[in-house]
């Protein structure tokens, strides 16, 4: 009732109401009369204040008849310095975050673990971000993986060998039991999948269904071909992905028939490539080849997307061997077709899914700059070999070709060798000292460089920069940025490893 008049007195004001002072013969009331009501607009807000505390603090508490559970084991791994800690909070709180793997990845190579009180946050963390998982699980320690029992969301990084999760826990920790087996023992998580697949609802088939990405081989084969003819669509078609990364599997061998039939290499005066569409059929349907062309791709049309899709199921390598061409040759023997687009989607998505080095190189310059190709296709290439690439890049007399190699480096996040580091940083410096415009890309991706650099550069990366350039001035902030977050790099490295 005091809150509802202390409302009503706010609503009508206090020169026409005084403020309830007044609460009844019991500690509140006492504790409202003693303040001062001359002042009433004063004393509206004391009186706010403290009822507002009281209502918080008087709140029961609800009974829960469950016991306790067991204590943390102690934890004899050591946790990492203050001053690491501090680096921590930084990220945490936005600044540098996109650092925070890496220092997780330092703390597990020095043999240490997080502090407690920053748990709660990484755990939510990475039960939003699970690319952050691999780097945060195996320095969260025992009282990480105690506190991931006692919160649904943070399964994720439930540590269990436990099998009886399987068929009575929720369904976060038996996500996380799968994930864990997967990795350890492949088949036998295949063997739980399959004993409840059909009592599963959709919605965590799909889930239980990715996993099976890690690991995958030909055991999955029997039990992926029959997930084709799942009532959901979309549970089929994730099988149809799986199954479309095994070149052995049935539904590989199928498409690729398929494929060969539709395209032809003619050798009249030069190599040139003769295509037909497919038309749509149930199989098709069944192996994933559908009309529903996704948002990006729905300018090439349903049948050229057929294609497209077609080409991707299809190990790259066949061409060759089919053609006697080398995958260059063949790019090339495209370039006037008309479904050029649609060929060039598919062995790109080919190449990613069969791991096919040659084909990614050739397809890499024509990928340069796209939102997911060019980080896929750059990641089929071993460290070697995609930096003899960029270099190679970088030492071409065109200007074109050293831009490309910049391009696609700040598309692809992988670490750099010192080698290469030097040859990006001359070429910045180079285009600023050519006193040009900002390329806006560059001096965006300029940040997100520093991440990459070997850290025993960090002293040469900061200098012999153009400051005398005409243009300096308008690459000045991003060259700053990009120093800045070297040296904070550095610092985090020094306070880990001190």
């Amino acid at each position: 009732m005091a809150w509802q008049e202390l409302v009503t007195c706010a609503l009508l004001g206090t020169e026409r109401q005084a403020p309830p002072l007044t609460a009844g013969e019991h500690a509140l009331g006492a504790l409202l009369r003693r303040l001062d009501g001359e002042d009433r607009e004063s004393a509206l807000l004391r009186t706010a204040g403290a009822l507002a505390l009281w209502r918080r603090a008087g709140q029961n508490l609800a009974h829960d008849p469950q016991p306790l559970p067991p204590a943390c084991p102690p934890d004899e791994t050591p946790v990492c310095g203050s001053r690491a800690g501090e680096c921590l909070t930084l990220m945490l709180q936005g600044h540098y975050a996109e650092l925070l793997p890496e220092w997780l990845t330092l703390l597990r190579e020095t043999g240490q673990r997080i502090p407690e009180e920053y748990l709660p946050m990484l755990l939510d963390a990475g039960a939003k971000q699970a690319e952050l998982r691999p780097a945060l699980l195996p320095v969260l320690g025992q009282r990480g993986r105690w506190l991931a029992r006692q919160q649904t969301a943070w399964s994720f990084a439930v540590d269990t060998d436990d099998e009886q999760i399987w068929q009575t826990g929720p369904f976060e920790e038996r996500l996380a039991l799968l994930r864990q087996l997967r990795g350890t023992r492949a088949e036998r998580a295949l063997e739980l999948l399959t004993t409840t697949w059909k009592e599963e609802v959709v919605r965590q088939r799909k889930s239980f269904l990715q996993v099976l990405a890690d690991g995958l081989s030909m055991v999955d084969e029997p039990f992926l071909e029959t997930v084709l003819d799942d009532r959901s669509t979309e549970i089929a078609r994730i099988a149809a992905d799986l199954l479309a990364r095994l070149p052995e599997s049935r539904l590989t061998q199928r498409l690729t028939a398929r494929a060969l039939l539709l395209l032809r290499l003619t050798t009249d005066k030069r190599d040139r490539l003769e295509v037909d569409l497919p038309e749509e059929d149930a199989a098709l349907a069944r192996d994933g080849i559908t009309g529903a062309a996704p948002p990006a791709a729905i300018k090439l049309g349903e049948k050229a997307w057929c294609l497209s899709q077609l080409i991707g199921a299809v190990p790259p390598a066949t061409w060759q061997r089919e053609w006697q061409r080398t995958p260059a040759q063949i790019l090339a023997a495209s370039r006037n077709n008309e479904w050029r687009k649609a060929l060039l989607e598919g062995w790109a998505r080919a190449a990613e899914r069969y791991r096919d080095p040659n084909w990614a190189e050739a397809l890499l310059p024509i990928y340069a700059d796209h939102a997911t190709l060019t980080a896929e296709l750059a990641a089929t290439l071993s460290s070697q070999r995609f930096e003899a690439y960029l270099l190679n890049q970088m030492n071409e007399t065109a200007s074109g070709s050293r831009a490309t190699a910049l391009v696609v480096l700040s598309r692809v996040e992988r670490p750099w060798s010192v080698a290469l580091a030097r040859a990006i940083l001359e070429q910045v410096r180079q285009r600023i000292h050519e006193d040009k415009q900002p390329d806006w890309w560059l001096a965006n991706a300029l940040r997100g460089f520093a991440r990459w650099i070997p850290l025993e550069l960090s002293e040469e990366a900061a200098t012999h920069w153009p400051r005398a350039a005409k243009q300096w001035r308008q690459w000045e902030k991003a060259v700053e940025d990009f120093l800045d977050q070297l040296r904070f790099r550095r610092k985090m490295r020094e306070a880990i490893t001190e």
